[in-house]
C-alpha cells in the first residue's frame, strides 16, 4: 500500500489536513538539524515520522492479536505445564 508520505505535494494539499505543530526550541532544533543532514524539509520529515509511528503501532497491534490467538489455541497446553 502506498504510503501518503509519497504523494505529491499537490495530492497532500487536496486530501489532507493542514495544521500547526509547535514545538519546543530544542526538539525544534534537533529536527532542523535532521532536516538538512537528510536533505529534506522539516515537513517532510515530520510527516515521514508520523508514518513511521503509525506504521509501528499497526504492528504492535498485530502482534497483540497474534500473541493472544497463540495464548488461546495453546491455553490447555500452557496450563499443563504450570502443574509440574
Amino acid at each position: 500500500m502506498p504510503s501518503v508520505v509519497d504523494a505529491p505535494p499537490e495530492e497532500l494539499y487536496k486530501s489532507g489536513m493542514a495544521f500547526t505543530l509547535t514545538l519546543k526550541p530544542e526538539i525544534e532544533q534537533r529536527l532542523r538539524e535532521l532536516a538538512e543532514a537528510e536533505h529534506r524539509s522539516m515537513h517532510k520529515t515530520v510527516e515521514l515520522a508520523i508514518q513511521e509511528y503509525l506504521d509501528r503501532q499497526a504492528r504492535n497491534e498485530w502482534t497483540r492479536q497474534a500473541a493472544r490467538r497463540v495464548r488461546e489455541r495453546n491455553a490447555e497446553f500452557y496450563e499443563m505445564l504450570g502443574d509440574r
